[in-house]
């Protein structure tokens, strides 16, 4: 399997979060990615593709260009009032009853592009950014190319991210970006599994009214965890997309018994529905011991995930999102990738 990664990510870092009562150094880091390449080398995954750069016309047809364009100048316009060095965030979000308009500041940028203090913005981040989108882009491209199944090491992730909202350590879309991209490629219809242990709300809310892209989300329950808002069973789409859209979630302290459960249900309806092609957004979060998750998978579990997986027999492409405990983090990426081709048969 083809691994798409760049080091161009690595500058987006330094930043700081808010962490319900405290404020804490982003658990979002570019060590994550070290991990995971350390643990997919020792496990023979060797294969590694630089991304091809890409223009912004698929990030344009999910994300609004207002916003992309947000993305790009907002450190420069920060710097350009604050100096350089620190990082940038929101001081107040749009909410019902104000208005939500950028006045061109980067203050109401910031209030009305981003829904959380986990966005910050460093001198790297734009770069990162568009990097992540090469990387998701490249993966899609080789599987038109005749790549039967690929893995797109992106980094910051993207499933929060929504047409014109950044949040939850993710500024761009790339899983969208990539379904858009098969589609673009002559792809009839593409599935996405997104098995972080947080609601792909951004995924969600970008195709809730499509049916050319089905979304499955397996995560924390709303009344629990992070984003708070979405990700209820309830959620099944609208107009177009209704019954395109299936959330599962599951309350805190999970097991892989009740999680696997879920994980079938997702398989056997994108199974019904024939995609030409799946994406994955792996997040590893599930793991019983992520200072961001409430799950209780083992290591072990990851490489079930992989075999279920890969019994759909589709082409796939892994999209990396979320995982933070970093004494595991590499072996659990691993482990899927090693299962979904039979433990590691390349």
């Amino acid at each position: 399997m083809k691994l798409i990664y760049s080091d161009a990510h690595r500058d987006h870092a330094g930043a700081k979060e808010m962490r319900y009562d405290q404020m804490i150094p982003m658990c979002e880091s570019p060590e994550r990615m070290d991990m995971i390449m350390e643990a997919l080398a020792a496990a023979g995954f060797k294969d590694v593709v630089q991304p091809a750069p890409h223009s912004l016309e698929v990030a344009h047809q999910i994300h609004s260009p207002a916003f992309v364009s947000f993305l790009e100048k907002a450190y420069p316009m920060w710097e350009r009032e604050f100096g350089p060095g620190g990082f940038a965030t929101a001081y107040t979000f749009g909410m019902r009853g104000m208005n939500q308009v950028p006045n061109g500041s980067i203050h109401s940028m910031l209030s009305c592009y981003t829904f959380d203090v986990c966005v910050p913005f460093v001198k790297g981040t734009w770069t990162a950014i568009r990097s992540a989108m090469d990387v998701a882009l490249t993966g899609a491209s080789l599987m038109a190319k005749g790549e039967a199944a690929v893995f797109s090491l992106c980094r910051p992730p993207g499933h929060h991210a929504s047409g014109d909202l950044a949040g939850g350590y993710c500024y761009m879309n790339n899983a969208a970006i990539a379904a858009q991209a098969h589609l673009n490629n002559g792809a009839g219809r593409v599935a996405i599994l997104d098995i972080d242990y947080h609601h792909g709300n951004g995924t969600q809310t970008i195709f809730y009214g499509r049916k050319d892209v089905f979304f499955a989300s397996l995560h924390c329950r709303p009344e629990e965890e992070y984003p708070f808002l979405l990700g209820y069973a309830t959620e099944r789409g609208e107009g177009e997309g209704q019954g395109y859209n299936l959330n599962l979630p599951m309350p805190r302290g999970t097991d892989y018994g009740v999680w696997s459960a879920s994980l079938l249900t997702a398989i056997d309806a994108i199974r019904a529905l024939a995609p030409s092609v799946l994406i994955v957004s792996l997040g590893v979060d599930t793991y019983e011991g992520d200072p961001v998750g409430g799950f209780r998978l083992a290591s072990q579990d990851y490489l079930d995930i992989g075999r279920q997986i890969a019994g759909l027999e589709l082409p796939t492409q892994f999209v990396m999102e979320g995982g933070y405990a970093m004494e595991a983090l590499g072996t659990n990426v691993a482990n899927v990738i090693r299962g979904f081709t039979r433990d590691g048969e390349i």
